[in-house]
């Protein structure tokens, strides 16, 4: 069980300590994430890679507060995860959308403002995400991509401190994908919020991420952080430079170890 959480320092936005967890399957324990230690800075983006179960879902699940783990403990903001939600400082956007069929884009964007009573500028956040002119399609009208867009736009339009991604593009198409990387470095750049994102491609994480932490197979820990160095603003085109592909060969030597 947690306790209070980790010192925060100046310009720290996520701290976690000895983060572990274990899940009780049917067989008998399983443990999914060994002892992790991670600092994020306000306004760094940071992205976590590993093989498929190494528990990158469930260290992000504790940052923000939907798991309570095992072991250690989660700073968030200089307080708890939980008091991070309840001020309305996280954003959260997963694989699936979860968008609620009966309502219409501008609806679905607009609800986490009615379930807290908080405000935002809806108009203003479906433009910011290209979905403008979309307001009263309804998700099943709606490509793959342009329902990211939807979930993206609901996740900041309380304006978080945080946003937290779990692999958020990984049921789209190439070419989606492609435009989302694009939109979300653009998101990023003008408002440099604090990004977790979770992944399991390497060249996606490269181009979006400040770090790069790489897990290894479950029960995951951090075995490596990797620092990219390549200038901002990024470019789909950076993908080409020598900077570029010396992250990637770093990464996946990392992922290498324990496989």
């Amino acid at each position: 069980m947690t306790s209070a959480p980790p010192t925060t320092p100046p310009g720290v936005a996520i701290a976690a300590h000895r983060l572990a967890h274990t899940y009780a399957g049917a067989d008998g324990p399983l443990p999914a994430l060994a002892p992790v230690d991670l600092e994020v800075a306000e306004g760094e983006f940071v992205s976590l890679v590993g093989p498929s179960g190494c528990g990158k879902t469930t260290l992000l699940r504790a940052v923000a507060g939907l798991l309570d783990p095992s072991e250690g403990e989660v700073g968030l903001l200089g307080g708890t995860p939980v008091e991070a939600q309840r001020a309305r400082r996280i954003g959260l956007v997963a694989q699936d959308p979860g968008l609620l069929p009966w309502r219409t884009v501008e609806q679905n964007v607009r609800l986490p403002l009615e379930v807290t009573g908080g405000q935002g500028d809806v108009a203003g956040m479906l433009r910011q995400v290209g979905i403008a002119g979309f307001e009263h399609y309804r998700p099943a009208e709606l490509s793959g991509g342009m329902r990211q867009r939807v979930a993206l736009a609901r996740a900041l339009v309380h304006r978080p401190r945080v946003l937290l991604m779990d692999e958020p593009f990984g049921a789209l198409d190439e070419l989606s994908r492609e435009a989302m990387r694009v939109e979300l470095l653009r998101l990023w750049e003008a408002e440099r919020i604090t990004v977790l994102f979770v992944t399991h491609a390497v060249r996606e994480a490269v181009l979006l991420s400040d770090r790069v932490l790489v897990m290894s197979p479950r029960p995951g820990r951090v075995v490596a952080d990797i620092r990219v160095d390549l200038p901002r603003p990024r470019a789909p085109e950076m993908e080409e430079s020598p900077a570029f592909f010396d992250a990637v060969r770093s990464i996946r030597a990392a992922l290498t170890v324990d496989a």
